[in-house]
């Protein structure tokens, strides 16, 4: 895990006058959750100071460093320190209350093995991040299908010439145990199928730039990132996945389901000393101005553009 304080940066023209976003109003209670695209007044004339933590997922921490630069900005006694780690950090630092934001790209009861340490988490659902698979730029095929990237990463298909490529071994780069990508990746491509106890992966990492780094520099190899970080590497490429391209259309429509939520766990229990910062921010960060701008700017998805949705055991029905 690696920490970062957000430098206090202009971001977004409309951010220099934008004060935090208030009036939620989210009681505490396990399970609730909160989307995407809620409004609120300006906090006129609030003054907020302190000092937060905010931990977990990689796949949206460059998106959470855009919007902390922003917020900064318009509220310079405040300051937002943003580390890595991964989704079970997330869940286990807001769990701990080592964190007062934990963010995830899965839902908590899937990192929770006592139900009782989900009392007291509130769900706040920023936005969509879709996922798939990259390749080193090398690999001469542009689309895989569930059943062959199943076999991949299971150690059943270990040569690029059965999956219709130029011989060669496939290198696979996973992502380490407790990675919410990782779990969103094989939730939707393996489904369920066990990993067998002998295969091994050439590397496992614990982020998702390091993920791109490894795949560039990794001839042969495989991966999966989220959206955000195809365009971060020249050496790397994605791949189609079942016929289907990775684009945020495609996500919205339930045609690719690769996807997840961007979860920012916070505490309705939080202490007072950091609540009213953390409530803030939350604010700040699903409102209309951010979700319309940074968030598309960034390669993510407003909740409010899904046309399907996806429940805590991976059902996908559509949006009413």
């Amino acid at each position: 895990m690696f920490d970062y304080s957000c430098s206090r940066r202009q971001f977004l023209g409309f951010a220099g006058g934008i004060a935090a976003v208030a009036g939620l109003g989210l009681a505490g209670c396990s399970g609730q959750t909160t989307t995407a695209g809620s409004t609120g007044s300006a906090a006129a004339g609030a003054s907020l100071s302190g000092t937060i933590n905010c931990g977990g997922a990689t796949s949206f921490q460059p998106l959470v460093e855009a919007v902390a630069g922003d917020f900064q900005d318009a509220n310079p006694d405040v300051v937002i320190a943003i580390s890595g780690g991964g989704s079970g950090d997330g869940i286990s630092g807001i769990v701990d209350g080592s964190l007062q934001i934990g963010r995830s790209d899965v839902f908590a009861e899937e990192k929770v093995d006592d139900e009782s340490q989900l009392e007291g988490l509130v769900d706040n659902q920023v936005c969509i991040v879709g996922m798939g698979p990259i390749v080193n730029a090398s690999v001469d095929i542009d689309d895989i299908t569930t059943e062959q990237l199943a076999g991949i990463f299971t150690g059943q298909i270990t040569d690029w010439s059965e999956v219709g490529g130029t011989a060669g071994t496939i290198n696979v780069i996973n992502r380490e145990a407790g990675s919410g990508t990782r779990a969103t990746f094989e939730a939707a491509v393996l489904q369920g199928a066990e990993v067998p106890a002998d295969f091994t992966p050439v590397a496992e990492v614990d982020s998702s730039g390091t993920v791109v780094e490894q795949v560039a520099a990794t001839e042969g190899s495989i991966s999966y990132v989220a959206f955000n970080y195809y365009e971060t590497n020249e050496g790397i490429k994605a791949l189609n996945v079942d016929g289907v391209e990775p684009t945020q259309e495609n996500v919205e429509n339930g045609d690719f389901n690769i996807w997840a939520y961007e979860h920012m766990y916070t505490r309705s229990d939080e202490d007072e000393a950091t609540a009213a910062v953390t409530q803030a921010f939350i604010d700040y960060i699903m409102s209309e101005d951010v979700q319309s701008t940074t968030v598309i700017e960034q390669g993510f998805i407003p909740v409010s553009n899904m046309k399907v949705k996806k429940d805590v055991d991976g059902n996908v029905t559509p949006v009413e």
